[in-house]
């Protein structure tokens, strides 16, 4: 399926791997799509390109998102056995990696607000999820906030996924080549961001975020083309600076 939404200057291209995509779904998806054609409304055009992948073994949907801006490809992906989730979550990383590169963020304030951060310093998470200052950054719908919150992560998440990448040697070979540790921490940052509603309140909040980097980076692998990218990515994700 592709079409033009004239309204964004975005064309639009939904490609269905290993499934037929039904009609009602396709509709569904362009009304999802309103969202992200908003969010890159000031760019003169924009190209997106959907693949939905159905792997039969493990019943589960893998969307791949590629969208090309003047000066920058991004790249977003989910995985679910649900088709809308996946499709839904994938959507709303690639609108917010669309705002983070629209606003070229100050790289010297985050490194300044990183290093009065204490490192490794631990986030009291309510027991509900709504409350408490993660909660109502994801409410809101602002990833920035939740990134910034969780800055005094940010020396633990990259020393523990530096470890992890050494369980995959395919990973570890790529490090600095193509891939950089950051790719992987953005991601587990996003996964945190869109499953923070659904985290079990039993398992302490750094023990939740220690269980997503190994998702985190097995959708990351399946995308070797789009490595350099996401690395660059990645680096502006870094230098947010604290609200």
């Amino acid at each position: 399926m592709e079409y033009a939404d004239d309204r964004y200057h975005l064309r639009v291209e939904i490609q269905g791997k290993g499934c037929k995509l039904p009609e009602e779904e396709l509709v569904r998806m362009q009304r999802t799509l309103e969202s992200l054609g908003e969010a890159v409304l000031d760019f003169n055009n924009a190209e997106l390109t959907l693949n939905v992948i159905h792997h039969p073994r493990s019943d589960v949907y893998n969307v791949e998102a590629r969208l090309r801006l003047p000066g920058r490809t991004l790249f977003s992906s989910d995985e679910d056995p649900y088709l809308d989730s996946a499709f839904q979550r994938c959507t709303r990383k690639l609108i917010q990696k669309v705002e983070t590169y629209k606003s070229q963020p100050d790289g010297e304030a985050d490194a300044r607000a990183r290093q009065q951060a204490a490192l490794g310093s631990a986030i009291v998470a309510p027991e509900d999820p709504a409350n408490g200052q993660l909660g109502q950054a994801v409410q809101a719908g602002d990833y920035r906030a939740f990134r910034t919150a969780l800055s005094g992560y940010e020396e633990w998440l990259r020393k523990r996924v530096g470890r992890w990448v050494q369980r995959y040697p395919n990973a570890e070979a790529r490090i600095g080549d193509g891939l950089l540790l950051g790719d992987l921490v953005e991601e587990v940052y996003l996964n945190a961001f869109e499953r923070y509603t659904q985290r079990p309140t039993a398992v302490a909040f750094r023990d939740w975020i220690d269980s997503l980097i190994d998702p985190s980076l097995k959708l990351l692998l399946k995308h070797p083309d789009e490595e350099r990218e996401n690395a660059s990515m990645a680096r502006t994700l870094r230098e947010m600076p604290a609200e």
